[in-house]
C-alpha cells in the first residue's frame, strides 16, 4: 500500500494540503500556510544538494521527505526531513520514508552522518527516529517560535562507522 517515489506534479496539491494541517505543522518546525508554490518548488525543482521523496497511501501523496547533503567538509553528511499527513499516521508511512531517505544516504551517496531537529514534544518522532539508530545530541532550548511560544529541538544524529578495507588495501 505504501511507495516511495520521486515527485510528481500531482503530488503538489495534496502534499500542500498535508503540510498545512495542525498535526504536521506542530509536529514538524514549519511555517503554517505554505503555498503550492513553495510546494512545487521543493518537489519539482529542487536545489542540487535535496534529494525529495513523496510516500503514497493508495497512490494518494500522504507525505514527503528530503536528505539535504553537506558541502565542503561535511559533505560525509546529510540532513533529514520528512512530514506525514495527520490522517495517516500509525500506518508506517513515516518508517518507510525514512528507511528510503536512509537507504539514499548510505548506499547512493555513502554518508557517514545523519542528522535532524525534531520538536522535542513529537514522541512518536523521537521512537521513530530512536528505532532507526539516531540519538539526541542536545537540545536547543527556545530554538523555535510555535503560536507564539518558544519551544525546544532535539538535535539528533546516526554515525556509520567507516567501510572496513580488505587486506588487500583495494576494498
Amino acid at each position: 500500500m505504501i511507495e516511495i517515489r520521486p515527485p510528481r506534479p500531482e503530488d503538489v496539491a495534496p502534499l500542500t494540503q498535508a503540510v498545512n494541517l495542525p498535526g504536521v505543522r506542530m509536529g514538524t518546525l514549519r511555517f503554517p500556510f505554505t503555498g503550492e508554490d513553495v510546494m512545487r518548488e521543493r518537489l519539482l525543482d529542487p536545489a542540487s544538494h535535496a534529494k525529495p521523496l513523496v510516500a503514497t497511501w493508495q497512490e494518494r501523496a500522504v507525505g514527503q521527505g528530503s536528505l539535504f547533503l553537506k558541502f565542503g567538509r561535511q559533505r560525509h553528511v546529510g540532513e533529514i526531513f520528512l512530514f506525514v499527513h495527520d490522517d495517516y499516521w500509525g500506518r508506517g508511512i513515516g518508517r518507510a520514508l525514512l528507511a528510503a531517505l536512509l537507504d539514499l544516504a548510505d548506499n547512493w551517496h555513502g554518508l557517514r552522518r545523519v542528522e535532524l531537529d525534531v520538536a522535542t514534544e513529537n514522541a512518536r518522532a523521537i521512537a521513530m527516529y530512536k528505532a532507526a539508530g539516531f540519538e539526541i545530541e542536545g537540545t536547543k532550548r527556545g530554538d523555535t517560535i510555535t503560536a507564539g511560544r518558544l519551544d525546544d529541538s532535539h538535535v539528533m544524529g546516526r554515525l556509520q562507522p567507516a567501510p572496513e578495507r580488505d587486506a588487500s588495501g583495494l576494498g
